[in-house]
């Protein structure tokens, strides 16, 4: 190989190190619904707006949808796992405000769910979709799952405080 060749294959080499290493050291609020979820860090610690670990980049895998999209997903992916991650009295509408909830939908409130990644480990190739009253816990929950295997997990944006009335919606 030519020295020209060598060169220009070493600068291409360290083109993509320096690419690489810069992408790995970029840092974000593993992920809380709020604001700050969209600020980049320079290096792994604690969020300043709401204590959350601060996480690569790169390991936050999980898509979003809206909830004005969601009843037409459903529609067109009938074998979507519906997963919501609040109180059980929220979902069984005992709360105030009743935001209701999606039919077929199954409840694991996020403070459990840590604790049930092994029953749900048959869902890991399943596509799933993760919601909860404002989208302040239905992100933690995707990124955990996103996390520990779960390859098709997408979180509902907004919550049920804004998911439009809709086929898919139950009032309890």
């Amino acid at each position: 190989m030519s020295i020209l060749k060598q060169l220009s294959f070493l600068l291409v080499l360290a083109s993509t190190l320096s690419f690489s290493t810069q992408q790995s050291s970029k840092y974000q609020c593993m992920p809380c619904g709020y604001d700050c979820d969209k600020e980049i860090h320079s290096k792994p610690g604690k969020c300043a707006h709401c204590q959350m670990d601060l996480v690569p980049v790169a390991s936050i895998k999980f898509k979003t949808i809206q909830p004005g999209q969601l009843c037409d997903y459903i529609k067109k992916h009938p074998n979507t796992v519906l997963l919501d991650v609040r109180t059980k009295e929220e979902f069984e509408g005992k709360a105030d405000p009743n935001f209701g909830t999606l039919k077929k939908a199954i409840n694991i409130p996020i403070l459990d769910l840590e604790a049930n990644l092994g029953s749900l480990a048959k869902l890991k190739n399943r596509d799933i979709i993760v919601f909860c009253s404002h989208s302040h816990r239905s992100p933690r929950a995707s990124y955990l799952l996103s996390q520990n295997g779960f390859k098709q997990v997408t979180n509902m944006a907004g919550g049920m405080s804004v998911m439009p009335a809709g086929p898919c919606v139950q009032m309890k």
